[in-house]
């Protein structure tokens, strides 16, 4: 029996104070909160934090958390001369049924007890730029109610800006609903990404696209377009610029859901021509000869 489960998932020793426990779950809680954290996982961490500050957090039960574990914190303890090794059970004997529904998952509990509902789970597709500057929608589904009938429910959603793909958020008490009494379950919207249109790529608020420069601009410098999610903009090509340069727009990324806007990550890259006309022929030629020469030059100066 793991009498310190708790203990560790609230990153406490067994000894803390009352005090030191409440700032601990306080800590931990906000941190895995799922309207805050979206990791694949918080949700499961946040529950857990939640059952281990309900018993720690409490005095009568951390004790019996700590003589029995979680079937004693739950149940009131096992009472009597304690354990199976052939001592009565004191007590009241309706807690049984809970005791061992726990240990083995067996059918021993209360079928009148009220009971959460279902959560549910909705799919959102989103375009690529969506997902940048959010929007809000309606999303209709079916969710069994207090009656125990289908039904169908509409609601307005509004999807923050920033979203990734994969990332979920939680519409609490829109599930279905609960047995005897008990709550509704949640709804989750999972939201799926489409790629983009235009070429970008998107890593968090960062996004990226790749822009073909001709030779010349690398060359001599000049200011090309390009491509954003917030429109056309003017970019500045110094002279000499190497291919595969990155120039970043800043403030033309996605929005950051903690806070901020990311940047946009331009790579440029020297476009060769497949195919030239006379005039372009011409003038590549004489910019070869003239290099040419050039280096004829320099090599004389050291011979």
């Amino acid at each position: 029996m793991n009498n310190n489960e708790y203990y560790d998932i609230l990153g406490v020793a067994k000894d803390a104070s009352q005090d030191e426990i409440k700032k601990a779950y306080r800590k931990k809680s906000k941190q895995y909160h799922p309207d805050i954290n979206h990791e694949a996982g918080a949700e499961d961490t946040y529950k857990e934090i939640q059952e281990a500050y309900e018993t720690l957090g409490d005095e009568q039960k951390r004790a019996m958390y700590n003589q029995y574990g979680k079937a004693g914190a739950n149940n009131g303890g096992f009472g009597g001369q304690g354990g199976f090794g052939g001592q009565q059970f004191g007590g009241d004997f309706s807690d049984l049924g809970d005791i061992f529904e726990q240990m083995f998952g067996g059918g021993f509990s209360d079928p009148n007890r009220p009971r959460r509902g279902r959560d549910l789970q909705y799919r959102m597709n989103l375009s690529f730029e969506d997902a940048v500057f959010g929007k809000e929608t309606t999303v209709s589904f079916s969710r069994l109610n207090d009656l125990g009938q289908q039904e169908k429910k509409e609601l307005k959603v509004t999807v923050p800006a920033g979203v990734e793909d994969g990332q979920q958020m939680r519409l609490s008490g829109q599930g279905e609903a609960g047995s005897n009494g008990g709550p509704y379950g949640d709804l989750f919207v999972v939201f799926y990404v489409d790629g983009s249109k235009d070429g970008f790529t998107r890593e968090g608020s960062m996004i990226y696209s790749r822009v073909a420069v001709d030779y010349p601009t690398v060359v001599l410098g000049g200011e090309i377009s390009v491509k954003t999610v917030h429109g056309d903009v003017t970019l500045k090509i110094p002279a000499g610029t190497d291919t595969e340069t990155n120039f970043r727009l800043r403030g033309k990324g996605a929005a950051n859901m903690r806070g901020g806007q990311g940047d946009h990550i331009v790579t440029v890259y020297v476009d060769v021509p497949k195919k030239l006309n006379k005039a372009q022929k011409k003038a590549l030629q004489a910019y070869q000869e003239a290099f040419g020469e050039a280096g004829e030059a320099k090599r004389g100066l050291f011979s």
